[in-house]
């Protein structure tokens, strides 16, 4: 893989009326001695496809590239199936220390990558959220994502706070239209209604949003229902609508409630595949992640994989790397001779150590080989 882009060399921040920050070029050199790798998500260079929807390859181009901003596992809510490690009895809460965040910063600025997405955790949660918002926005990034599930969004002033300190884009997490099936997931009676009530404030706004869906036992039966609210949504606020979803990842608080939580990975497929069918019928893009190609193979064209790609940037050279492999994933040994292995994300490694492999069967993507290479 080629540079993403050269390093910069020089920048000056642009004037701000919050804290001062650090120096840059002291923010780098300790920010790469900590973390000589910046990891980012970019659009593949070709969609590997058999035939490429043009909503998912938008989608993975107006995404990418960007890094993920971690700024800690603080949350006000106590979703049953959360999978941010928090420790014993989730009193392991961290908090990152800007210092910190702004050395992260400043190594994506120096490599090139103009977006960041702030992820936790909730970081909507932390009191100087709107200032680091505007630090990112003066060290030059254009694109400022904020990945959440914050009751605060249903107040029409905190959704004009953000357009004013420059987050382009929510993600918006929000498993269900079905306030019963929330008030389940979120552990919470009022949460429900104020996420949902977040949504339309954000549409209504205007700010640019799409949805994220964790898949659980209690949401899985609903989806073609999630898909028609989003072609519902569409058609009052005049917009088109992504949603992203993809099965329970088998760790923290969701590995405690497995019994009754986490579907089968063939439940989670063939629910998936329904929705997509009927998204493509309504005009909904509806794209689904971490779900084997093996038990998907007829949408295998609404993965998300096949557009987007994680790569490692080296801070030095700006030279991209292969991302680092991932310990919470596994592969069996015949996956190694399946066509879609490259592409494949693999089976949560707590799902597999639990359920087993008896239903992934490889082979049967022998007929469903993209042919476009990256």
């Amino acid at each position: 893989m080629g540079p993403l882009t050269a390093p910069a060399r020089t920048r000056t921040l642009l004037p701000m009326s919050t804290s001062a920050i650090p120096p840059r070029l002291g923010l780098l050199t300790a920010a790469r001695a900590q973390h000589p790798v910046l990891e980012v998500s970019r659009p593949r260079d070709l969609p590997l496809a058999a035939h490429p929807q043009l909503a998912a390859q938008h989608f993975a181009e107006r995404y990418g590239p960007s890094f993920f901003l971690d700024v800690g596992t603080a949350c006000p809510l106590h979703c049953v199936y959360c999978s941010v490690a928090r420790g014993l009895d989730d009193k392991d809460v961290r908090m990152e220390a800007r210092e910190h965040l702004y050395m992260r910063m400043a190594d994506g600025e120096s490599v090139g990558v103009r977006k960041l997405a702030f992820i936790g955790g909730e970081p909507a949660s932390r009191t100087d959220f709107m200032h680091l918002a505007d630090v990112a926005h003066a060290m030059g990034f254009q694109d400022l994502t904020l990945a959440t599930k914050s009751v605060k969004l249903a107040r029409p002033a905190f959704v004009a706070q953000l357009r004013d300190h420059h987050v382009s884009m929510v993600h918006l997490s929000l498993d269900s239209f079905d306030p019963d099936v929330l008030a389940v997931l979120l552990a919470s009676q009022t949460a429900p209604k104020l996420l949902l009530a977040g949504l339309h404030e954000l549409l209504a706004q205007r700010m640019e949003v799409f949805l994220f869906a964790v898949l659980t036992r209690h949401n899985l039966a609903g989806l073609g229902g999630y898909v028609r609210q989003l072609a519902d949504l569409q058609q009052r606020y005049g917009r088109p609508l992504t949603a992203v979803v993809s099965p329970l990842k088998v760790q923290s608080r969701a590995a405690k409630h497995r019994e009754t939580l986490v579907p089968r990975l063939t439940e989670v497929a063939q629910a998936v595949a329904a929705a997509t069918a009927l998204a493509q019928q309504l005009g909904v893009a509806l794209i689904h992640k971490a779900v084997p190609p093996c038990l998907l193979p007829q949408h295998s064209d609404w993965a998300l994989e096949r557009y987007l790609v994680e790569v490692r940037v080296d801070l030095q050279t700006g030279q991209q790397l292969a991302a680092a492999p991932n310990p919470d994933v596994a592969k069996q040994p015949p996956c190694d001779a399946c066509p879609a292995n490259a592409l494949c994300p693999g089976v949560d490694a707590a799902y597999a150590a639990w359920q087993g492999w008896a239903e992934f069967k490889p082979a049967a993507l022998a007929a469903a080989r993209p042919s476009t290479a990256n």
